[in-house]
């Protein structure tokens, strides 16, 4: 929920870059919760905007009285009469601002909470793929240097040596997930299903990632049908128990 509403804000300040606003436009067309709150938001703003608009003109107002008091009161037989009731309307204006924050704050609290298969993806990839282990293989000097630059968000880098590694050991598994991984940290989600489909695509593999990782991806990517094809995966590992069968279970029933 929180990065729904951080999208919707990037969204209306022009922020988002083209892919990502297309992107978000195809998730509001298709994602009824986002398109609520997206119009919650929307209403908030003119309601906001209204009120300070009728504001300032009960500003203007005042001051013009205030100058034809000056201008044709100047006798003290006869005071300016102050105003005894302003304008109640921007008041209610703003009361119902307020009463709009008060829902958006009451909707927030109680969806924050609220694990959706896309919060639960997203916070895989903060906590478990941020950082990758050092391996033992020593005999692979260039994935040591990759992990390194990895870890110090030296993405570009990493990329080049993980590459490097694939190119000249097609065998080394973990170089493919990396390559795969760097890609989906940096959000090129194409690339990277591409590659953990590659890696699914190993079956000599005792423990494969592969699969795990691409529903991951379409969970991140969220484009139309990603969430639908993610969950079959996930279904599929936990029936075939395969790696991430029980995160695989625990997210199916956020469904």
């Amino acid at each position: 929920m929180n990065d729904n509403f951080e999208k919707i804000e990037s969204y209306l300040n022009g922020s988002m870059t083209a892919e990502e606003k297309s992107r978000f436009e195809k998730e509001l067309a298709e994602n009824n919760e986002l398109q609520q709150l997206f119009n919650l938001y929307g209403t908030i703003n003119t309601e906001m905007y209204n009120a300070e608009k009728y504001s300032d003109r009960e500003a203007a107002l005042k001051n013009t009285l205030s100058q034809l008091n000056g201008k044709y009161f100047k006798e003290p037989s006869a005071p300016v009469i102050p105003m005894r009731q302003k304008n109640s309307f921007p008041r209610r204006m703003m009361a119902v601002a307020a009463g709009l924050i008060l829902i958006l704050v009451a909707y927030f609290a109680f969806f924050s909470n609220r694990n959706t298969p896309t919060r639960l993806a997203d916070q895989y990839v903060k906590q478990e793929l941020m950082h990758l282990s050092q391996t033992m293989d020593g005999a692979k000097d260039s994935l040591q240097q990759g992990i390194a630059a990895y870890n110090n968000k030296e993405y570009e880098k990493a990329l080049q040596l993980f590459e490097a590694v694939y190119a000249t050991h097609p065998d080394n598994s973990d170089a493919l997930r990396y390559v795969g991984t760097v890609y989906l940290v940096t959000k090129e989600y194409d690339k990277a299903l591409e590659k953990f489909d590659d890696l699914a695509a190993k079956k000599e593999l005792f423990s494969n990632a592969g699969p795990f990782l691409k529903a991951v991806t379409l969970l991140q990517r969220n484009s139309t049908g990603d969430k639908a094809a993610a969950k079959a995966i996930l279904e599929e590992i936990v029936e075939d128990k395969q790696e991430g069968s029980t995160a695989a279970e625990q997210w199916l029933k956020s469904w």
